[in-house]
Protein backbone atom coordinates (compact mmCIF):
# COMPACT_ATOMS: atom_id res chain seq x y z
CA UNK A 1 0.00 0.00 0.00
CA UNK A 2 1.16 3.12 -0.45
CA UNK A 3 2.37 5.63 1.97
CA UNK A 4 0.22 7.83 4.00
CA UNK A 5 2.47 11.08 2.93
CA UNK A 6 2.59 9.67 -0.94
CA UNK A 7 -1.47 9.45 -1.01
CA UNK A 8 -1.66 12.92 0.79
CA UNK A 9 0.43 14.38 -2.25
CA UNK A 10 -1.15 12.92 -5.23
CA UNK A 11 -4.60 14.55 -3.35
CA UNK A 12 -2.74 17.68 -3.41
CA UNK A 13 -1.69 17.33 -6.70
CA UNK A 14 -4.84 16.28 -7.82
CA UNK A 15 -6.78 19.42 -5.97
CA UNK A 16 -4.01 21.72 -7.76
CA UNK A 17 -5.02 20.27 -11.30
CA UNK A 18 -9.00 20.82 -10.87
CA UNK A 19 -8.07 24.22 -9.34
CA UNK A 20 -6.32 24.93 -12.66
CA UNK A 21 -8.52 23.83 -14.77
CA UNK A 22 -11.63 25.49 -13.12
CA UNK A 23 -9.31 28.72 -13.45
CA UNK A 24 -8.50 27.71 -16.93
CA UNK A 25 -12.33 27.85 -17.67
CA UNK A 26 -13.05 31.16 -15.93
CA UNK A 27 -10.34 32.68 -17.80
CA UNK A 28 -12.08 31.71 -20.90
CA UNK A 29 -15.36 32.58 -19.94
CA UNK A 30 -14.39 36.23 -19.22
CA UNK A 31 -12.36 36.35 -22.49
CA UNK A 32 -14.99 35.83 -24.50
CA UNK A 33 -17.26 38.13 -22.21
CA UNK A 34 -14.90 40.47 -23.02
CA UNK A 35 -14.87 39.77 -26.87
CA UNK A 36 -18.56 39.80 -26.92
CA UNK A 37 -18.30 42.79 -25.24
CA UNK A 38 -15.50 44.85 -27.48
CA UNK A 39 -17.72 43.43 -30.49
CA UNK A 40 -20.92 45.38 -29.32
CA UNK A 41 -18.95 48.33 -28.58
CA UNK A 42 -17.44 48.10 -31.84
CA UNK A 43 -20.53 47.59 -33.66
CA UNK A 44 -22.55 50.33 -31.62
CA UNK A 45 -20.26 52.82 -31.95
CA UNK A 46 -20.58 52.26 -36.12
CA UNK A 47 -23.90 52.25 -35.89
CA UNK A 48 -24.00 55.42 -33.99
CA UNK A 49 -21.14 57.37 -36.25
CA UNK A 50 -23.46 55.76 -39.59
CA UNK A 51 -26.51 57.35 -38.28
CA UNK A 52 -24.59 60.85 -37.44
CA UNK A 53 -22.97 61.30 -40.95
CA UNK A 54 -26.55 60.62 -42.37
CA UNK A 55 -27.91 63.49 -39.94
CA UNK A 56 -24.76 65.76 -40.75
CA UNK A 57 -24.66 65.24 -44.66
CA UNK A 58 -28.55 65.51 -44.46
CA UNK A 59 -28.73 68.93 -42.82
CA UNK A 60 -25.28 70.33 -44.62
CA UNK A 61 -26.05 69.09 -47.99
CA UNK A 62 -29.76 69.10 -48.10
CA UNK A 63 -29.90 73.03 -47.33
CA UNK A 64 -27.70 74.32 -49.25
CA UNK A 65 -29.24 72.57 -52.67
CA UNK A 66 -32.15 73.61 -51.44
CA UNK A 67 -30.87 77.08 -51.61
CA UNK A 68 -29.32 76.64 -54.52
CA UNK A 69 -32.88 75.61 -56.18
CA UNK A 70 -34.48 78.49 -55.17
CA UNK A 71 -32.15 80.61 -56.89
CA UNK A 72 -31.57 78.61 -60.01
CA UNK A 73 -35.71 79.21 -59.95
CA UNK A 74 -35.58 82.49 -59.59
CA UNK A 75 -32.34 83.01 -62.12
CA UNK A 76 -35.39 80.85 -64.55
CA UNK A 77 -38.34 82.89 -63.93
CA UNK A 78 -36.51 85.89 -64.68
CA UNK A 79 -34.96 85.14 -67.73
CA UNK A 80 -36.45 86.36 -71.21
CA UNK A 81 -38.63 83.22 -72.79
CA UNK A 82 -36.48 83.89 -75.49
CA UNK A 83 -33.30 83.42 -74.22
CA UNK A 84 -30.81 80.50 -75.12
CA UNK A 85 -30.72 80.40 -70.69
CA UNK A 86 -33.74 79.29 -70.18
CA UNK A 87 -33.13 75.61 -71.45
CA UNK A 88 -29.54 75.82 -69.59
CA UNK A 89 -31.44 76.65 -66.16
CA UNK A 90 -33.83 74.54 -66.60
CA UNK A 91 -31.73 71.41 -66.72
CA UNK A 92 -30.06 73.20 -64.12
CA UNK A 93 -32.70 73.22 -61.63
CA UNK A 94 -33.40 69.79 -62.85
CA UNK A 95 -30.29 68.49 -62.17
CA UNK A 96 -30.06 70.23 -58.05
CA UNK A 97 -33.71 68.73 -57.42
CA UNK A 98 -32.25 65.11 -59.08
CA UNK A 99 -28.89 65.54 -56.42
CA UNK A 100 -31.64 66.51 -53.62
CA UNK A 101 -33.78 63.24 -53.57
CA UNK A 102 -30.24 61.63 -54.23
CA UNK A 103 -28.92 63.16 -51.32
CA UNK A 104 -32.33 62.03 -49.36
CA UNK A 105 -31.79 58.57 -50.65
CA UNK A 106 -28.54 57.79 -49.14
CA UNK A 107 -28.66 59.44 -46.00
CA UNK A 108 -31.86 57.43 -45.20
CA UNK A 109 -29.54 54.61 -45.96
CA UNK A 110 -27.11 55.65 -43.60
CA UNK A 111 -29.88 56.87 -40.95
CA UNK A 112 -32.55 53.86 -40.91
CA UNK A 113 -32.49 51.46 -38.47
CA UNK A 114 -32.86 47.97 -39.62
CA UNK A 115 -35.13 45.86 -37.26
CA UNK A 116 -34.55 42.26 -38.75
CA UNK A 117 -30.36 43.52 -38.41
CA UNK A 118 -30.91 44.17 -34.75
CA UNK A 119 -32.32 41.05 -33.68
CA UNK A 120 -29.90 39.13 -35.98
CA UNK A 121 -26.65 41.12 -34.39
CA UNK A 122 -28.50 40.81 -30.92
CA UNK A 123 -28.36 36.73 -31.22
CA UNK A 124 -24.98 36.65 -32.93
CA UNK A 125 -23.34 38.84 -29.98
CA UNK A 126 -24.54 37.39 -26.83
CA UNK A 127 -23.77 34.06 -27.83
CA UNK A 128 -20.47 34.71 -28.75
CA UNK A 129 -20.68 36.07 -24.89
CA UNK A 130 -21.77 32.34 -24.08
CA UNK A 131 -25.65 33.74 -23.71
CA UNK A 132 -28.28 32.06 -25.32
CA UNK A 133 -30.79 34.14 -27.34
CA UNK A 134 -34.21 33.42 -28.44
CA UNK A 135 -36.24 35.75 -30.42
CA UNK A 136 -39.33 35.31 -31.06
CA UNK A 137 -40.83 38.45 -33.21
CA UNK A 138 -44.48 38.59 -35.07
CA UNK A 139 -44.73 39.81 -38.64
CA UNK A 140 -46.22 42.56 -38.91
CA UNK A 141 -46.56 45.47 -41.07
CA UNK A 142 -45.31 48.45 -38.66
CA UNK A 143 -44.65 51.85 -39.36
CA UNK A 144 -40.53 52.76 -40.21
CA UNK A 145 -40.81 55.40 -36.72
CA UNK A 146 -41.55 52.20 -34.91
CA UNK A 147 -39.49 49.83 -36.54
CA UNK A 148 -36.62 51.93 -36.08
CA UNK A 149 -36.90 52.59 -32.31
CA UNK A 150 -38.00 49.41 -31.66
CA UNK A 151 -34.25 48.27 -33.02
CA UNK A 152 -32.79 51.05 -31.15
CA UNK A 153 -34.27 49.31 -27.77
CA UNK A 154 -33.08 45.84 -29.10
CA UNK A 155 -29.52 47.56 -29.54
CA UNK A 156 -29.24 49.07 -26.19
CA UNK A 157 -31.37 46.34 -24.34
CA UNK A 158 -28.44 44.05 -25.67
CA UNK A 159 -25.47 46.46 -24.52
CA UNK A 160 -26.91 46.66 -21.25
CA UNK A 161 -27.35 42.48 -21.01
CA UNK A 162 -23.47 42.42 -21.85
CA UNK A 163 -22.42 45.38 -19.66
CA UNK A 164 -24.94 44.55 -16.50
CA UNK A 165 -25.35 40.91 -15.82
CA UNK A 166 -23.80 37.52 -16.30
CA UNK A 167 -27.05 36.41 -18.47
CA UNK A 168 -27.09 32.53 -19.26
CA UNK A 169 -30.30 33.31 -21.31
CA UNK A 170 -31.99 36.25 -22.91
CA UNK A 171 -35.59 36.43 -24.59
CA UNK A 172 -36.86 39.20 -27.05
CA UNK A 173 -40.13 38.68 -28.02
CA UNK A 174 -42.17 40.96 -30.43
CA UNK A 175 -45.74 40.77 -30.26
CA UNK A 176 -48.44 43.05 -32.15
CA UNK A 177 -51.88 42.58 -31.26
CA UNK A 178 -54.87 45.18 -31.02
CA UNK A 179 -52.86 48.31 -32.90
CA UNK A 180 -50.20 47.72 -30.16
CA UNK A 181 -46.72 46.39 -30.78
CA UNK A 182 -45.01 45.32 -27.72
CA UNK A 183 -41.28 44.35 -27.43
CA UNK A 184 -39.93 42.74 -24.07
CA UNK A 185 -36.36 41.80 -23.70
CA UNK A 186 -35.75 39.42 -20.69
CA UNK A 187 -32.42 38.07 -19.14
CA UNK A 188 -31.24 36.34 -15.94
CA UNK A 189 -28.17 36.98 -14.46
CA UNK A 190 -28.93 40.24 -12.54
CA UNK A 191 -28.06 40.45 -9.17
CA UNK A 192 -31.40 41.13 -7.12
CA UNK A 193 -29.74 43.22 -4.50
CA UNK A 194 -28.64 45.85 -6.86
CA UNK A 195 -31.06 48.09 -8.20
CA UNK A 196 -31.43 48.74 -11.65
CA UNK A 197 -29.51 51.89 -13.13
CA UNK A 198 -32.12 54.73 -14.43
CA UNK A 199 -29.11 56.27 -16.44
CA UNK A 200 -29.37 58.21 -19.92
CA UNK A 201 -29.96 55.49 -22.16
CA UNK A 202 -32.62 54.31 -20.35
CA UNK A 203 -34.16 57.89 -20.01
CA UNK A 204 -33.52 57.79 -23.70
CA UNK A 205 -35.81 55.01 -24.70
CA UNK A 206 -38.48 56.54 -22.69
CA UNK A 207 -38.61 59.59 -24.68
CA UNK A 208 -38.96 57.89 -27.72
CA UNK A 209 -41.24 55.76 -26.90
CA UNK A 210 -42.90 58.83 -26.30
CA UNK A 211 -42.92 60.51 -28.95
CA UNK A 212 -45.02 57.79 -30.55
CA UNK A 213 -47.41 58.12 -27.94
CA UNK A 214 -45.40 54.34 -26.17
CA UNK A 215 -44.71 53.61 -22.78
CA UNK A 216 -41.36 51.97 -21.61
CA UNK A 217 -40.15 50.41 -18.35
CA UNK A 218 -37.99 48.25 -17.12
CA UNK A 219 -38.40 45.57 -13.99
CA UNK A 220 -36.23 43.32 -11.97
CA UNK A 221 -37.47 40.24 -10.42
CA UNK A 222 -36.43 38.86 -7.11
CA UNK A 223 -34.84 35.93 -9.01
CA UNK A 224 -32.48 37.78 -10.93
CA UNK A 225 -34.29 38.16 -14.17
CA UNK A 226 -34.84 42.13 -15.56
CA UNK A 227 -36.93 42.71 -18.32
CA UNK A 228 -37.48 46.12 -20.94
CA UNK A 229 -40.88 46.17 -21.66
CA UNK A 230 -41.61 48.75 -24.14
CA UNK A 231 -45.33 49.28 -25.57
CA UNK A 232 -45.84 51.64 -28.54
CA UNK A 233 -48.64 51.85 -31.69
CA UNK A 234 -47.87 49.95 -34.39
CA UNK A 235 -48.05 52.63 -36.75
CA UNK A 236 -46.41 55.73 -34.33
CA UNK A 237 -48.85 57.10 -32.63
CA UNK A 238 -51.96 55.93 -34.50
CA UNK A 239 -53.71 53.75 -32.46
CA UNK A 240 -56.54 52.68 -34.33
Amino acid sequence: MPHLPHIALLALLALLGTLLIAALVVLVLRLRRLRAMQAEAVRQAAAEAREQFGRDVHDLVSSRLWLATLRSELAYRLADDDSPLRPALADVVQSIRQASADIRNVTRSFRDVSLASELANARAVLRAYGTDCKVEATEADLGEEVSAVLAIMVREAVTNVLRHSRATLCTIEIVVRGGMATLTVANDGVDPTVPPGDGSGLDNLRNRAAALDGVMGTVLDPDGWFRLIAEIPRRGGDRR
